[in-house]
């Protein structure tokens, strides 16, 4: 829920910006931008006067007079501006506007979550209590082993929070229930279990094998068992492994690496990608 409070903040936060910072932009002083565009409006207009005289279309006399019009209205509007505009502005800044739209959205974001979202969310003690959980479930396997349901949860809430041992021992309870293995638990086992070692050896690798026995493409097993081969230095073993694997339809990521670690195993120049 942490995550979510400091979303929503930083999504207001931002709704404020987009609508305020037009807002002030359109309330600041404008005198600087309008002096450089007479400025260069001048320049551009004193250069078409000498183009003309040099075309023959505007006498000398005539250029000197416009030039001195031309110098007279950038004088006037130079002088004009400080006066006319810049105080002015500084005196329409637009704080109660701002401070208005800041009481609406803010306070119209809590009032919308607080009648259409559950604001019981945001209390620390309705949060799921995941030892709590893991806890009672322990408890009914204890007190009725053959709930294979709950020891599937169990299993895996005791995987998916780090303790690897303890959901690849009732991955193996889950087994020995079955009337014979089945490849999904097996592969679960054998998953915790080199979690647990982080060893394909011994135990890890009697599961893989265990896997391959039961399904033949099991790609998990193929991969994990080439390893364990190359590991052991056993190199034709492993490229079998692989071989195998390859020839399966396998995500064109997983098979690239396939391939490269084949290739190296080989001896052969792992394969570059190409966009």
């Amino acid at each position: 829920m942490t995550e979510f409070l400091v979303f929503a903040t930083l999504l207001v936060i931002a709704s404020l910006i987009f609508v305020l910072l037009p807002l002030w932009r359109a309330a600041a002083p404008t005198t600087g931008k309008r002096r450089e565009a007479n400025i260069t409006i001048y320049h551009q207009r004193y250069a078409e006067i000498e183009r003309e005289v040099s075309a023959g279309r505007l006498t000398r006399r005539d250029a000197e007079i416009e030039k001195d019009e031309l110098g007279a209205r950038l004088l006037d509007d130079i002088d004009a501006a400080p006066g006319a505009v810049e105080q002015p502005r500084a005196a329409r800044r637009p704080w109660l506007a701002s401070l208005l739209i800041v009481v609406l959205l803010v306070g119209g974001s809590a009032a919308g979550y607080r009648y259409l979202g559950d604001p019981r969310a945001l209390r620390a003690d309705d949060m799921p209590d995941v030892a709590s959980m893991i806890g009672k479930l322990e408890q009914r396997v204890a007190e009725q082993p053959d709930d294979l349901r709950a020891r599937a949860m169990l299993a895996r809430a005791q995987q998916t929070t780090g303790n690897y041992a303890a959901a690849a021992e009732n991955y193996r309870a889950l087994n020995a229930a079955m009337p014979e293995p089945r490849a999904p638990i097996v592969a679960a086992q054998a998953q915790a279990t080199l979690q647990a070692s982080d060893d394909l050896q011994g135990n890890t690798r009697k599961l893989y094998e265990q896997l391959l026995s039961i399904d033949e493409q099991s790609s998990e097993a193929l991969w994990y068992l080439g390893l364990a081969a190359a590991a052991r230095g056993q190199q034709s073993t492993a490229i079998d492994y692989w071989d195998r694997l390859l020839d399966q339809d396998l995500p064109d990521d997983f098979a690239e690496v396939v391939r490269n670690r084949r290739a190296e195993l080989a001896g052969d120049k792992p394969a570059l990608q190409r966009d």
